[in-house]
């Protein structure tokens, strides 16, 4: 089912979350993009890159990827391989897709817990880039939250899906 926006029915209680969401990610890939640009043109016309450009990309990219990863996992927007959904039924694939957002979710909650490990470890030796220094726990932290939110909705896509209020996701035949 699908809303305006071209989401389908994700379960974010109101177009409120969903937008907010939406306009912060588009917000850190506008920075992204705006700081290549300057950076690029920085070092091509004036021989002035932006000074730990290279550092400052991938904490953005981190950034980004760990702030979309609970959003595209509870709105079904990832990938997904369908090698034997031709044979199953409509039923069993619903607890196929139950099974595997549990199996999905342990994993997720496990690499969490060792991230926040890192983390915590990161802080307690001050890590930092090097060269603008910015501090790596806090990334590391967030990093672990993501993962462990991603995990909390999967959690709650298995519990629909064995309750029968989640119908496994159309798909494309790829």
């Amino acid at each position: 089912m699908s809303d305006d926006t071209g989401f389908r029915n994700d379960g974010l209680r109101g177009g409120f979350l969903r937008r907010l969401l939406t306009l912060a990610l588009a917000a850190v890939l506008f920075g992204l993009m705006m700081m290549t640009v300057v950076d690029v043109i920085g070092r091509d016309l004036f021989d002035a890159p932006i000074k730990g450009g290279y550092e400052l990309s991938g904490l953005i990219l981190m950034l980004l990827f760990f702030c979309a990863l609970p959003f595209a996992t509870a709105g079904a927007h990832h990938i997904t391989v369908t090698l034997i959904d031709g044979i199953v039924p409509p039923a069993g694939r619903a607890r196929l897709d139950a099974a595997a957002s549990v199996i999905s979710a342990v994993l997720l909650l496990v690499l969490a817990y060792f991230v926040m490990l890192k983390g915590l470890s990161s802080i307690r030796y001050m890590e930092a880039t090097m060269f603008l220094s910015v501090p790596l726990g806090p990334f590391s932290l967030l990093a672990a939250a993501s993962l462990a939110i991603t995990g909390l909705v999967l959690l709650w896509r298995a519990w629909r899906g064995i309750r029968g209020d989640w119908q496994s996701e159309p798909r494309d035949d790829v």
